[in-house]
Order: structure tokens, then sequence, then C-alpha cells
């Protein structure tokens, strides 16, 4: 007979299910001018380093998409003249990294790392997969200890979430 998992284990479960669809909600309606400031800021502190020695010129002049499926949303990056672009999701890219929300903040906690996520093909490369792999080498390289603690601890908490989902 098969044990019965203790509530406090499947509660975390239950309330990522209930959360995710008003998040997703929330993330699909927001204006894209609100999200390209949030998401220019974040990923320049979080790249300060690599764009201080220069490790993002394999992405100059050229356009990556990153598409989250089951919230339905996405965004293009470039990187011009020193500058890390957020694009809206429609348009020309060069290569998509797509996956699962859960994939995703997986990935950015450090819970899982990419080549798991990758070959389990809860990520998945589509395009220049050249482009994508830089991509997936970049973000091994980084540490979460360039973001603020606050950012640190809520990232953190949201990998053990989906580590648990």
């Amino acid at each position: 007979m098969e044990k019965p998992v203790p509530f406090s284990a499947t509660l975390p479960a239950k309330l990522i299910h209930h959360v995710e669809p008003i998040l997703f909600s929330a993330l699909r309606l927001a204006p894209f001018a609100p999200q390209k400031l949030l998401l220019e800021r974040l990923l320049k502190q979080f790249l300060l380093e690599p764009i201080a020695d220069g490790d993002l010129e394999f992405l100059s002049n050229r356009i990556l998409k990153i598409s989250v499926q089951d919230a339905d949303i996405g965004w293009r990056l470039s990187y011009l003249n020193g500058q890390l672009n957020i694009l809206p999701v429609n348009g020309p890219s060069d290569a998509t990294i797509s996956g699962k929300a859960r994939a995703f903040v997986l990935l950015a906690s450090r819970q899982e790392d990419p080549d798991t996520l990758f070959f389990r093909r809860e990520l998945n490369i589509e395009g220049d997969t050249e482009l994508g792999l830089n991509v997936k080498n970049l973000l091994d390289s980084v540490e979460l200890n360039t973001l603020p603690s606050a950012l640190q601890q809520m990232i953190s908490g949201m990998g053990k979430l989906a580590a648990l989902a």
C-alpha cells in the first residue's frame, strides 16, 4: 500500500497550480514598455560582468527569442552597440529558446543546470543552435550573487517551489 503524501508537501504544488494562471494572465496583459524596462534592468544587473568583459559579442546584431509556452509570453533579445535590448516577441529571430515557465524558473534559480533541462527537452533550441548554445553557456557561467539579495531570495524560493511541482 502506498504511503500518503503529507499535506505540507502537496501545499506548494497546489498553490502553484492556483497562482500560475493569475500570474500568467497578468504578464500577458502587461504592456510591453514596463516589461521591457524591468527585463532590461534585471538582465543588465544579472549580466553586468559578462557585458563588461565583452562576453555578449556573440549576440551582436543577432536576435534571440525566449518563448515561455505555457504562459503564452515571450520576448526577443538583441545586443547592439554594447547594449542589451528587449524587443517584442513578434518578429524575426536567429534562434529561439522555448519551454514551460517551470523550466525557466529552474534554470534561473539554479535548481537544474541548462544541460539537464535541454537533455530532458524541457527547454528547446530552434534556429541557429550555435547561438542558442552560446546563450546556454553564458547562463552557465553567471552567478545569482550578482543580483540584489531580495531578488536572489525570491528566485531561489520560486525555484524550490518549481522543483516540488
